[in-house]
């Protein structure tokens, strides 16, 4: 069962990474909350996917292990380094068929959105596709507020079935597509 969890919660969690592009981290360090939600999607992945839990500490200790404490979190190494302890088979890419199969077939992605006035947030932000069915994605933004999603701008390109949003992949793909990579699919090995 997927735990959910919610980067809000750890604000009492130091990253050392940076929030400028180009910049090494510095102190005073932002929080899990301000700039972990790549972590958060990767405790959430690793327990639908395994038996085990992946704490929020322990993610920030394996990102500044693996060097992908900058500009937020590097996916590249953070995901590199997640599928080789969890053993977990990782592929990146851009293509909606690739993504689409590996959901059908009991995976989980990182989808990496950014988008001015994008759905899931107004600029850089990795959410987890735990699920598809049919043509619509299963979403789980780790830093869900439900006022985030009555913006004017978002209505009408999701829907709600709590805990996930629930997203028609073409729309979904259209938020990735900024990005590249634009998701991160793991299965399990």
């Amino acid at each position: 069962m997927i735990r959910v969890l919610n980067q809000m919660d750890y604000e009492h969690i130091l990253y050392p990474t940076s929030l400028e592009q180009g910049t090494a981290p510095r102190e005073p360090y932002p929080s899990v909350a301000k700039a972990g939600c790549g972590l958060i999607c990767a405790c959430m992945l690793v327990s639908a996917l395994t038996e085990k839990e992946l704490e929020p500490e322990e993610a920030v200790r394996i990102s500044v292990e693996a060097g992908a404490n900058h500009f937020g979190t590097d996916m590249q190494l953070f995901s590199a380094k997640i599928a080789e302890l969890y053993n977990l088979n990782l592929s990146v890419g851009t293509e909606q068929a690739e993504l689409l199969e590996g959901l059908h077939a009991g995976a989980a992605a990182i989808l990496h959105a950014g988008k001015p006035q994008g759905l899931f947030s107004d600029g850089g932000h990795f959410v987890l596709a735990a699920a598809a069915k049919e043509e619509d994605i299963y979403v789980l933004d780790p830093s869900f507020r439900q006022e985030k999603y009555d913006k004017p701008y978002r209505r009408g390109l999701f829907h709600m079935a709590p805990p996930y949003v629930v997203v028609p992949i073409e729309v979904a793909m259209e938020q990735i597509s900024y990005r590249t990579p634009s998701w991160y699919l793991f299965q399990k090995a």
